[in-house]
């Protein structure tokens, strides 16, 4: 017998409550509860459907796309052959309604040598994989964990082939969408179709960086974007977007390209204008002509970009020296504007917050929308434009303070055993609120001196060197949430200058940005060793401090974002009592950004 519901529903046909629950579940007669049993199994898990008094397995070709489950994978492997290569890591992530509610990652023994510029490119080495599971024993779980999903990958044909090849030949008999396939039908008119040129189309907040979670969380963020563009485009279920051809999507004929014409092919923010002169919608582009040609060569589907190229009589633009330049351009300028069509950009700050419960003796960390903020909290940090990330952070948090587990009565609990559960350990509430609310309160401030987030790194190091490398990478994701939280709101509230350190894309070079409340102060490329410049750099963002205001722009947001997405390694260093900590953090991120070239 399968070991999942939805096998058993898939190999014997639908069946009713009754025989679901002793048939399968073991529970005998339930004197007239089988259904509720059963429900209470299934949920709301979109892979079942009653048809009457029976249960059957869902057939995912015939679901809506808003409601079918997707689980969106990538993988690392040895090389560009399946036939002769093998997977060295496989990630994913399971999205139903459009929320990731589940992820798989692990590295996988090769069984035979990474090619060297493979090594190079996704930091995964011969030593890494030596002690991981083998594909035979990664892909059953793998199968488990998609079944009755759609898959979705990016060029899904490369990496479909090596799942193929290591179930000796047989594909996975899940249906498959090819974002590669969909951004070339929906986005008709960008340059490159390649995931990290869709990431920067879309505004997708994760960048690929060639390591299989990470990917597919990029990937995840863009085919969320394409879903809307098939629902604009009048495709209602995965089976009729796995039937679209070449012109098989609507889309929006082509008009008005000479509006288009005249336009450099430079880095750039342009504005579209109505017909007297008011700004409808600001955007930026690394290439002006080729960006703004996309909207009337046809656009990307979506009914507002449909309105907005109706709407435009002419098109304005401002070249900026690099990509950066412009990012910060159009946050701004958006600011300025406030253009009818920049939905996004008018909103206020961030949207989700950590909040400790008003009322509770051992309040607990919890996620906290905007629109639940308010006086029912004891404290609320934030807010933060990432739910992913402050849950990542509050899971994070229960490995590093004594977190409430339990009542405390009747003996400790598992986690009281562990020295992890305030109740059990005998921690007054007083003392509760002074080192766990006060402690997160600085760990999140950045006023903790880092103890504690150092111990957490040197435990993601110790699982890394126990082989524990699932374990390990959580880690590495739950710190990383953290410092992003901690730098965040460093820089955006802060009312001294502090300055973000980050390596060149010149080799031996180092880019610094000095910030104070959130917005940029200066900003130069200097050599690692560079005392003068250096100085002098910090000289003159001390000169032209704003008394902490950041002028209404979170121009901090902007640059880590961008940061990230290049190499995601920043030190920062305050500007307000000497030179010594800037100098010192040139010269780390100088080595690191040497090491990592």
């Amino acid at each position: 017998m399968s070991r999942s519901l939805y096998g058993y529903l898939r190999e014997r046909g639908p069946a009713s409550p009754e025989e679901i629950a002793s048939g399968y579940l073991g529970l005998g007669e339930l004197n007239g509860e089988a259904r509720a049993a059963v429900e209470r199994v299934v949920g709301g898990d979109p892979r079942f459907a009653w048809e009457g008094p029976l249960l059957r397995a869902a057939d995912p070709r015939g679901l809506d796309l808003r409601e079918a489950p997707y689980v969106v994978f990538d993988l690392e492997t040895t090389g560009s052959s399946a036939r002769e290569g093998g997977i060295t890591e496989l990630g994913a992530l399971k999205l139903v309604r459009g929320r990731v509610v589940d992820r798989f990652s692990t590295l996988v023994n090769p069984g035979r040598p990474i090619e060297p510029f493979v090594a190079r490119l996704t930091g995964i080495t011969d030593e890494m994989v030596s002690g991981a599971p083998p594909a035979r024993e990664v892909i059953p779980r793998f199968e488990e964990f998609a079944e009755g999903s759609v898959l979705v990958a990016h060029n899904a044909g490369f990496d479909c082939s090596f799942l193929a090849a290591a179930r000796g030949g047989r594909g996975l008999p899940n249906p498959v969408l090819d974002t590669l396939r969909l951004a070339r039908l929906l986005v008709p008119g960008l340059r490159r179709y390649r995931l990290s040129a869709l990431v920067s189309h879309f505004g997708v907040r994760q960048a690929p960086n060639h390591r299989a979670l990470a990917d597919a969380a990029a990937t995840a963020g863009v085919f969320l974007h394409l879903l809307r563009l098939l629902r604009a485009a009048g495709v209602g279920s995965v089976g009729e977007a796995l039937a679209l051809r070449g012109g098989g999507a609507r889309r929006i004929p082509p008009q008005k390209r000479h509006l288009a014409e005249g336009l450099p092919a430079s880095c750039g923010v342009y504005y579209f204008l109505d017909g007297g002169g008011g700004v409808l919608y600001v955007g930026k582009a690394k290439n002006l002509r080729a960006r703004v040609r996309t909207y009337f060569n046809g656009g990307d589907g979506r009914r507002k970009v449909r309105r907005l190229v109706e709407e435009v009589a002419a098109v304005r633009f401002r070249t900026t020296g690099t990509e950066l330049e412009a990012l910060l351009l159009e946050a701004r300028e958006i600011r300025r504007l406030s253009p009818r069509y920049n939905t996004a950009g008018r909103e206020e700050g961030g949207r989700w917050y950590i909040g400790f419960p008003r009322g509770e003796p051992y309040p607990v960390p919890e996620r906290v929308s905007g629109e639940e903020a308010g006086d029912g909290f004891l404290l609320l940090l934030g807010p933060y434009r990432s739910a992913g990330m402050v849950d990542a952070c509050v899971e994070a948090l229960g490995r590093i303070f004594p977190l409430r587990r339990c009542s405390g009565e009747g003996g400790p609990c598992l986690y009281g055993q562990m020295g992890r559960c305030a109740p059990c350990m005998g921690m007054e509430s007083g003392e509760y609120a002074r080192e766990v609310v006060g402690g997160v309160a600085a760990l999140l401030r950045g006023e903790d001196g880092g103890g504690r987030l150092e111990a957490l790194r040197r435990e993601r190091d110790r699982l890394a060197a126990a082989l524990e490398f699932e374990a390990a990478a959580r880690l590495r994701d739950l710190v990383s949430g953290i410092e992003r939280l901690r730098l965040a709101r460093t820089l955006g509230t802060s009312g001294v200058p502090q300055a973000v350190v980050a390596p060149s894309t010149e080799p031996g070079m180092v880019e610094v940005f000095a910030f104070e409340g959130g917005g940029l102060l200066a900003h130069g490329g200097f050599e690692a060793g560079d005392e003068e410049g250096l100085r002098g750099f910090a000289a003159r963002a001390r000169a032209a401090r704003r008394g902490g205001s950041g002028g209404g722009v979170d121009e901090a947001r902007v640059v880590l974002a961008y940061l990230r997405r290049r190499s995601g390694l920043v030190e920062v260093a305050r500007l307000d009592g000497g030179d010594g900590g800037l100098l010192e953090a040139a010269r780390r991120v100088g080595r690191a950004g040497g090491m990592v070239q």
